[in-house]
């Protein structure tokens, strides 16, 4: 018996939902991976992780701090893949982001890497020591676009990400130097990013991110994306 059109249209419904999903953990909707792959995996992103944290100074407590937030957004991204396929694929686009902080003798061998689509470029600490809880926490977001130093609006002006809709500031002119990140940020103007932070929107309508919580820059080898909705961004 012929299907329906309502019948052929949830069928639709159904595979590009399915598609969406796997896309998002970074997977092609078919091919399969074992279980071994996976831990294996996961072990190596262990190391490269604990390689990061060490880079960023053992003592450095704020930026350790961020650094956890980070690893625990990734986590978080990793339980919504369903499948292994999809967990191995966002696992490899995960140590592929991570692989430059490591030395030569630390890179594993035969991890099948795919090209990075982004790279971790520096994690940015609270400006002025570790912020204070809040139970409000907006979640965080990302903006895509290149580094400039924005200077066009006095209240608005320092290390920024410009996007189509504007110049967002990740570091203010003011904080400038007060963490070793700073300085090679500044010397990498018109590099693509993402700068994934919590968004706060000035008197005036300008949106900057919050330099009193953490920040992440990643450089990016494709164009900038539109800017993203709130979520727990990662």
């Amino acid at each position: 018996m012929a299907a329906t059109a309502a019948e052929r249209a949830g069928t639709l419904r159904t595979a590009l939902l399915l598609a969406l999903a796997l896309a998002a953990c970074g997977a092609e909707p078919r091919g399969a991976a074992g279980p071994d792959q996976e831990a294996d995996l996961q072990a190596a992103l262990a190391q490269y992780e604990a390689a990061v944290a060490w880079l960023l100074g053992t003592d450095q407590a704020d930026l350790q701090a961020c650094w956890t937030e980070d690893r625990a957004a990734f986590a978080r991204r990793l339980t919504t893949c369903a499948g292994t396929a999809g967990r191995v694929a966002l696992l490899r686009e995960r140590l592929a982001e991570l692989q430059g902080w490591q030395s030569d003798s630390q890179r594993i061998a035969g991890l099948a890497l795919p090209p990075p689509r982004r790279e971790l470029l520096a994690i940015l600490a609270p400006e002025g020591g570790a912020a204070p809880a809040r139970q409000d926490e907006p979640p965080a977001q990302a903006r895509e676009g290149v580094l400039v130093h924005a200077a066009t609006r006095p209240e608005h002006m320092g290390l920024a990400v410009a996007t189509a809709e504007g110049e967002h500031v990740i570091v203010f002119d003011d904080e400038l130097g007060n963490q070793d990140a700073h300085h090679m940020l500044l010397d990498m103007p018109g590099v693509p990013v993402r700068v994934l932070g919590h968004l706060r929107v000035a008197a005036d309508g300008i949106a900057d991110f919050d330099t009193a919580r953490c920040r992440r820059v990643y450089r990016l080898h494709a164009p900038p994306a539109p800017p993203e909705p709130a979520g727990d961004a990662s």
